[in-house]
């Protein structure tokens, strides 16, 4: 989906790993820096290291529809997303969604590799098992929001404005 920005110009979705071969080509064969080869593709720094690391770790190189699964991680993009990020149409990624427990068993990747900016580490709960426990609290009646402050108020919209 490309969006509109300012007098024309136009913001274009990318992800690292819809660069994977270049990414394996340049920094896992060629052992080019990862941060080099994100400024030089016009990439996310972290996002490509976090994919790097990945691509390391893996004696074989993923499908693109493997890739889509991972980047798929992130609710916030939907099927068109995920086509314009690999070249792909919108039925492939929906495809991609439907044969995800398919795919993710013919091509294991390890959970904590499959979050790309270094926000989770091996030992972390994954998001759903951090769901889980929370849906438990909210149905135990344990949960109890805590009431804003001023504190809290200003710190959500700091981080909101930033």
């Amino acid at each position: 989906m490309s969006v509109p920005f300012g007098v024309g110009a136009e913001i274009r979705l990318q992800h690292s790993l819809a660069f994977a071969d270049e990414l394996h080509r340049r920094v896992v064969i060629n052992q080019e820096s990862a941060t080099v080869v994100a400024e030089s593709l016009g990439l996310d720094i972290q996002q490509t290291k976090g994919a790097c690391r990945l691509l390391r770790s893996l004696p074989f190189k993923p499908s693109p529809e493997r890739l889509a699964l991972v980047v798929m991680r992130d609710h916030g993009l939907d099927s068109r997303d995920i086509a314009e990020i690999f070249g792909r149409s919108p039925r492939w990624a929906s495809l991609v969604r439907e044969r995800a427990v398919e795919l993710r068993e013919a091509e294991s990747i390890r959970w904590d590799l499959e979050y790309l900016d270094d926000g989770l580490q091996p030992g972390d709960p994954t998001p759903s098992e951090i769901l889980a426990q929370a849906e438990a609290l909210r149905l135990a009646g344990t949960y109890r929001a805590r009431k804003p402050t001023l504190g809290n108020y200003t710190n959500a919209l700091v981080q909101e404005c930033a």
